[in-house]
Order: structure tokens, then C-alpha cells, then sequence
């Protein structure tokens, strides 16, 4: 008897066991583009109401009992995603999210899901992520995050000498480049032969040149927002590339193991060798060099922290005899750095709102140095800009249709137009121009409404005050004349930290989306405007070119842009897609006809500011899927400037609208890429475009029986047609046995016809050999200027272990 009690106490016992067994269930939130993980993403499981954050590797855990339960994540900008679950035993899901994104304008340059991204609110094509750029066709070994985005329509070049890109027919100081919520001021290396982001380093690259987030402000042509991997490893992970141009290492490891994780990325080029082989080239010397390096820090699941370094470096020696303040130089020297730094808190709040709060120093450092060759002294200039900022931003999703976005951005600026150390050169003295100094402060917000599948809508308003900060001395001009030493009237002084200027305004921005699964129909417009412009007076801005910060003298860019766009799914592998867009912009800064910005004081006795307005269409057409994928798109885009002035010395081309130095009317781009899937990859890309504008002098005349070429108008001329084929081959190593070593060879050629595109045409005395017109009676000839007149070929090996 006792014993039939004892067993049905057991059987009573393992019951009560097995009913009450509690397991693990982790939940992992994934990108559903790029398959990157979401963190700070929201998962709720019911019944029971557990709710939990997810964290920098999209992760979260639960302890939950045996039993059916509804699990759902969300996560600002993207659609809400439910799935029914049968706790058994332990367990992990993973559900991907697809982003309902911003109704901005974005490019991407290749998408996994077409359906989807025509469903979300965006006008054009979006993200670029990790993977996506591994796709790109490599250059010089490497693929690119500039190169690959100069692929698309509506994105070019600014030069084959020039650092950075043109959006639509805009400037390069035009466009807000970020990385890691830091703005980079040179975004190259190697006249813009490389961009400075490390190539197995960017987690993602977005390209906003349509409606611009408010939570973007300061530019009025387009933002590049890239962000450095998050590292999340729980093993050590090398990646990396040995070739003829530059070799590369990165390495990902945790530190602390669920807490503390590093990233670190270097870069380094040494060329001089092969500008020793060429005779003519002999003392040339083109050498680069970057590193970034970023810790995340996770204490808890409401907390992560974030640190990024990155410093680039640049180093090109031209034998170009240059005759400067009394004495000659033999070479010219040009040595520029940049150093950013950027820390970043996200704190969750609840299960639907978190808040980013960044702060940053960007820093970016040129340098001119021009030895003697009898001496060796050297006189060196140099100049430099600091740009400090602190932002907050609240983050919330009211549900699946509703998300909006609150914050607040100060930024500091510290402007070094220039300072010259003659060394030991002469009887030069020392000279430093005075120091620019502004603020600018920020509040916006961004909404975005999906009320039904068709319909989708975004909201966002940006107010931004900018102030012009003392020391500085103002001049004032006589109104009646133009700005001259001339013309001054008087000169004021003010006191560090006064208020000198100030300008402000509100910046709305607004998207729409109408359309079916396989179609869809987007409008745009957006208000923006920009406090910091580039000046230069050559064909392209370099490295070296001056920053300006707004002031009495020089008001801030003002632009409207306004933007509408159809894309359609045509099957399963083809997209097509057309924009049309016009923007109006006040306050373009040119320069008066023989401008020397050197050392110049007072600037504004040198530069004019005007209107300019830019339009175009872009038509895409794409195959995303199968071994022979690519895509063919063509952009006609027109740029023009009017400087008009009641004086006539305050105008160019007598007042009248002429392209500017962007102004390249068509642009093809062919990409094609065949991939066998196991061995081999070949990626082949075709550009053809418009040669931009350049001034042709209107005659010559005679001084000292020297013939001087003479300039009436601005941009009369067009330079020969761009074209150029590259190619880039990828072998994957099959034959390797350890499967933690993975390594593979990438073969490119650069201009592999060897196209002899023009950078720029100069005028001057005829030494035999001249191109294009000659002038009749004078020995005035024109010469044509090539940076990479030959093909250009590359050979790297990269490997990843872990």
C-alpha cells in the first residue's frame, strides 16, 4: 500500500516538474534588406506581457514556460512584424524587419527585396548596406563607397583631381559627408582616385539628395550618412587585402565578453615606387594612410555606448616650379590630415522610445610646403577648420503607421583661413589671416504616417540660428561701388564672443507615396540652407581649397528643391524608375575675374554670390538577380549660375545665366557583372558623359612682346566628352583546407582603353605641341591636362579569418 502512495507522489511530483519547466528563448532582429542586426529594437510576446530591448547584435532573451505564445518586434522606420511561437524548449527566432523608411530621397546601389521598395515611402532607390558593397566592382582592388555611388544617375565626379563628388549638378561643399555622425571635409585619396572610408569597415552608406531628414541640416545639395561597423563579435575576426596600390588590415574582437567590443581598421599606400620606373616622374610622390578604430560598451540592456576614431592622412610631392613672394620653389608639397572623434549614448526609455545623444569634434588640417632647391628651406601654409557639435535626439513609435523623432544640434565653428612660416626662405614675414568663429543652433523634428498601404507621408521642419562670432574686424562699404580697399568706409572691431551676425529660418521638408505592389508614384520638396562654403577659382576644387563660414559680407545658400519619381517592378529580376527634380538656389558664391584668395584678409573684396538653379531626369533600369546581374541608367541634368548686379563690375557674363563649373548635361552609366556563384566574379562598368565647362580666352594681347590671353566671359567652352571602361576580376581560393581562412584575388584595370580625359585646358605660350585652337597671330596655345591618361592596373589579395 505504501509503496502504490509512493509512486503516485512521484508520478504527482514529475508532473507538477515538467508543467512548471521554464525555457530560453532568444529573439534576434534583423535588417530584412541587408541582414544586419537592429538593436534598440522593441519585442513583446504575449500572453504575459513580457517586453524587452534588443541589444547591438539584435539580440534579446526571455524565460518563458511551456506554452503557444504571439511574439511581435518592432522598430522605428520599419513595419511591424508578428509571428505565432510553441514553446517546447529552448529555442532562438529570428524575425526581419523590412524598413517603411522616411519619404526621402535615397540611393542604393543594390536591393534584395524590389517589391518592398516600392511599397516604402522613398523617391529613388535606398541604403547601401555591408553586403551591397562587396558587390560594388572593385577599383584599384578595392571596393568603394564614392566609386560606387558615382555609378548611379545624378551622381558624378567633380574631377579626376578634385575631393569629392557632384549630386546633381551641385558643388562638393554642397553636400553633408558623415561618418559616424561626424562630417568629413575631404572625403578622398589620391585626387579622388579612393574615398577615405575603409573599405571592410562601413556597415552601411545612405545617399540623401531629395527630401533631406530634418534631423540633417547645413547642406543644400544632398548627405552621404556613413556608418562604421558596430563591432559585435564574440571571437576574434581579421579581415584584409594586400595589393600594388594599398594593403589594408582590420581586426574585430570582443574585449569584455557581452559588454565590451572593439573594431579597428587601418589603410596605408607607398607609391613612390612606381613613380620611379617612370623618369619623368622620378621625384613624384603620392602616398595616403587612414585608421579608425571604434568601441562599443553595453553595461546594461537600456545602455550602449559608443566611441569612433578615424585620422587620415595625405602626402603628394609635384615637381611644378612655383615662383611665390620673391623666391622659387622647385616642388610643390601638399600634406593634409584629418582627425575625427565622435561619442555616442543610446538609452532606452520603454518598449517604444529611446534617446541618441552625440558628441564630436571633426578636424581637418592642409598644408602647402614649398621647398628652395639651392636651401632646402621651406616656406609652409598652412590653414585648418574645426567643427564641434553636440546633438540629442528622442526616437518614437506610436505604432506600426506612426514614428516621429524630437532633437536638438549646437554646433561650434573654428575657421583657420591661413598662416604662412617663411622658414628661413627670405625677407618673407611671417603672416596668419584672423581666425573665423560661429555658432549654430538646431531644434527639428521628422514624422512619418503610413495610413493605409497605399498612402504614406513624411513631415519635417527644422529651424536652425547661426551666429558670426567675434574676434574679427568688419569692414564697411560704400554701397554706390563695388567692394574694394577702394570702397572701405570704415572698420569695426569686435570682442571675443560677440555676436557680429546672425541669420536663421525654418526648413521644412515634405514626402508623399501613392502606389500598388508593383508601382509607385513619390513627390518631395524640401527648404534647406548652408552656413560653410568651399571658395576656390579653378575648374575644381582641391584639397587646399579655402573654407568660409557666412558672415556681414557673405549670406548663407538658400534652396528649394522640389522632386517626383515612378518605380515599378517589371518581373521577378527587372526594375525601372524615373525622377525628375528642378532646385532654385540663393546665395552661390563666384569669384571676380583674377581672384587670389592667398593670404587674403578680407575676402569678400574677391567674391560675388548670385542665384543658380540645377533640373534633370534620371531614368534607371536594373537586374538584381541571377548570375548576369548590372544596371544601365542615363540623367540629362543641367547647372547654371547668374551673378546680376546694378554695377557692372559686380556681374559675370554681363549678368546672364551660364553653366557651372558642374554643369554636364548627359551621363551613362553601364555596370555588368557576371557571377558563377562558386569561383569567379567578373564586374565590368562603362561611364560616358558630358566634358564640364571651362573658360576659353575671347583674344590675346601683347605686353612686353609676351602674348596674355584675355577673358570677357565665364565657362564658354566645354571640355572633350568623358568616357572610360573599367573591369575588375574576382578568383575565390578554392583550394584552401582550413575554412577559417578565406582569401581570394581581385585583378582591375582602371581606363583600361586608356581614354586621355581631360581634367582641364590651359592657355599658354606654344612650345611645339598644343591641342585644340591656336591663336592665329600670337604664339598663345591651348594644352590639355590628363591625370590618368593610361590604363591602370591593380592586383590584391585580401582574406578574412576567424
Amino acid at each position: 500500500m505504501w509503496s502504490k502512495i509512493l509512486l503516485i507522489l512521484c508520478w504527482v511530483y514529475q508532473g507538477a516538474e515538467l508543467f512548471g519547466q521554464s525555457s530560453d528563448v532568444t529573439v534576434i532582429v534583423l535588417d530584412g534588406e541587408g541582414n544586419d542586426p537592429l538593436p534598440l529594437a522593441t519585442v513583446l510576446i504575449t500572453p504575459g506581457d513580457h517586453g524587452e530591448i534588443t541589444d547591438e547584435q539584435g539580440r534579446t532573451t526571455f524565460t518563458l514556460e511551456k506554452g503557444s505564445y504571439n511574439v511581435t518586434a518592432n522598430f522605428l522606420g520599419y513595419r511591424e512584424v508578428s509571428m505565432d511561437l510553441e514553446v517546447v524548449g529552448d529555442t532562438t527566432i529570428q524575425l526581419s524587419l523590412m524598413p517603411e523608411g522616411e519619404i526621402l530621397q535615397t540611393i542604393e546601389v543594390v536591393g534584395n527585396n524590389v517589391s518592398d521598395r516600392i511599397k516604402r515611402p522613398i523617391l529613388g532607390v535606398q541604403r547601401l548596406n555591408e553586403q551591397q558593397l562587396k558587390e560594388l566592382p572593385a577599383v584599384m582592388g578595392e571596393t568603394d563607397v564614392l566609386k560606387g555611388l558615382q555609378l548611379l544617375a545624378g551622381v558624378s565626379s567633380a574631377g579626376e583631381a578634385s575631393n569629392g563628388i557632384s549630386v546633381r549638378g551641385g558643388s562638393i561643399d554642397q553636400n553633408l559627408v558623415l561618418m559616424d555622425n561626424v562630417p568629413i571635409f575631404n572625403p578622398t585619396h589620391l585626387f579622388g582616385l579612393f574615398s577615405v572610408f575603409p573599405t571592410d569597415g562601413v556597415q552601411s552608406a545612405e545617399l540623401y539628395q531629395g527630401n533631406i531628414p530634418a534631423r540633417f541640416g547645413g547642406r543644400v545639395a544632398s548627405v552621404l550618412d556613413v556608418q562604421i561597423k558596430s563591432p559585435n563579435a564574440d571571437k576574434l575576426h581579421l579581415t584584409g587585402g594586400v595589393g600594388l596600390v594599398s594593403s589594408r588590415l582590420s581586426i574585430e574582437t570582443p574585449i569584455v565578453k557581452d559588454k565590451l567590443y572593439v573594431f579597428a581598421a587601418a589603410r596605408a599606400s607607398f607609391n613612390d615606387f612606381w613613380f620611379d620606373l617612370i623618369q619623368k616622374l622620378k621625384d613624384t610622390k603620392a602616398n595616403f594612410g587612414d585608421g579608425v578604430i571604434k568601441f562599443r560598451y553595453q553595461p546594461t540592456g537600456k545602455h550602449i555606448f559608443n566611441f569612433t576614431g578615424f585620422y587620415s592622412k595625405d602626402y603628394y610631392q609635384i615637381n611644378l616650379i612655383n615662383r611665390f613672394a620673391g623666391f622659387t620653389a622647385d616642388k610643390n608639397i601638399y600634406d593634409y590630415k584629418t582627425l575625427n572623434l565622435s561619442f555616442d549614448w543610446n538609452y532606452r526609455i520603454d518598449n517604444t522610445s529611446y534617446i541618441q545623444t552625440v558628441i564630436s569634434k571633426a578636424g581637418y588640417d592642409p598644408q602647402i610646403r614649398l621647398p628652395q632647391p639651392l636651401t632646402g628651406e621651406e616656406a609652409i601654409f598652412s590653414s585648418g577648420i574645426d567643427l564641434y557639435d553636440v546633438s540629442t535626439i528622442w526616437n518614437k513609435q506610436q505604432d506600426s503607421s506612426l514614428t516621429y523623432q524630437v532633437g536638438l544640434q549646437l554646433n561650434y565653428y573654428r575657421n583657420a583661413p591661413g598662416d604662412l612660416d617663411p622658414g628661413n626662405t627670405g625677407d618673407i614675414n611671417p603672416f596668419s589671416l584672423p581666425e573665423e568663429r560661429a555658432a549654430e543652433t538646431s531644434v527639428f523634428s521628422d514624422v512619418t504616417w503610413s495610413p493605409s498601404p497605399q498612402w504614406s507621408f513624411s513631415f519635417g521642419l527644422r529651424y536652425a540660428h547661426y551666429f558670426q562670432l567675434g574676434p574679427f574686424t568688419v569692414r564697411r562699404y560704400n554701397e554706390e561701388e563695388s567692394r574694394s580697399n577702394g570702397s572701405v568706409i570704415s572698420e569695426e572691431e569686435y570682442g571675443s564672443g560677440k555676436v557680429i551676425k546672425s541669420f536663421g529660418g525654418l526648413e521644412p521638408r515634405l514626402g508623399m507615396r501613392w502606389g500598388t505592389e508593383k508601382t509607385a508614384l513619390k513627390f518631395a520638396y524640401a527648404l534647406n540652407r548652408q552656413y560653410l562654403q568651399n571658395i576656390f577659382n579653378s575648374t575644381t576644387p582641391l584639397p587646399t581649397s579655402r573654407w568660409k563660414t557666412s558672415d556681414v559680407h557673405i549670406r548663407p545658400q538658400k534652396s528649394h528643391l522640389l522632386s517626383a519619381g515612378i518605380q515599378s517592378q517589371v518581373s521577378q529580376n527587372f526594375e525601372m524608375g524615373t525622377e525628375v527634380y528642378g532646385r532654385l538656389i540663393d546665395g552661390l558664391l563666384e569669384y571676380r575675374p583674377g581672384a587670389d584668395f592667398f593670404l587674403k584678409k578680407f575676402v569678400e573684396t574677391d567674391l560675388l554670390q548670385g542665384d543658380g538653379r540645377t533640373y534633370g531626369i534620371e531614368l534607371n533600369f536594373r537586374k538584381h538577380q541571377g548570375k548576369n546581374t548590372g544596371w544601365i541608367n542615363y540623367s540629362y541634368s543641367r547647372s547654371f549660375i547668374k551673378i546680376q548686379n546694378d554695377r557692372v563690375n559686380d556681374q559675370i557674363n554681363e549678368g546672364a545665366w551660364y553653366p557651372s563649373n558642374f554643369d554636364q548635361p548627359h551621363q551613362l552609366n553601364a555596370v555588368y557583372t557576371l557571377n558563377d556563384g562558386a569561383h569567379h566574379s567578373l564586374s565590368l562598368n562603362f561611364t560616358l558623359s558630358s566634358g564640364r565647362p571651362y573658360t576659353v580666352p575671347n583674344g590675346d594681347i601683347k605686353i612686353d612682346d609676351v602674348f596674355v590671353p584675355i577673358y570677357f566671359e565665364r565657362n564658354n567652352g566645354r571640355l572633350p566628352t568623358y568616357h572610360r571602361l573599367d573591369m575588375s576580376w574576382t578568383i575565390k581560393n578554392p583550394s584552401l583546407k582550413n575554412k577559417r581562412w578565406v582569401g581570394e584575388w581581385i585583378f582591375t584595370v582602371y581606363n583600361i582603353y586608356g581614354r586621355k580625359n581631360a581634367q582641364n585646358i590651359y592657355y599658354g605660350p606654344r612650345a611645339g605641341s598644343g591641342f585644340g585652337e591656336v591663336f592665329k597671330n600670337s604664339n598663345l596655345g591651348a594644352y590639355r591636362i590628363s591625370i590618368f591618361a593610361a590604363p591602370v592596373v591593380s592586383l590584391t589579395y585580401q582574406f578574412k579569418f576567424s
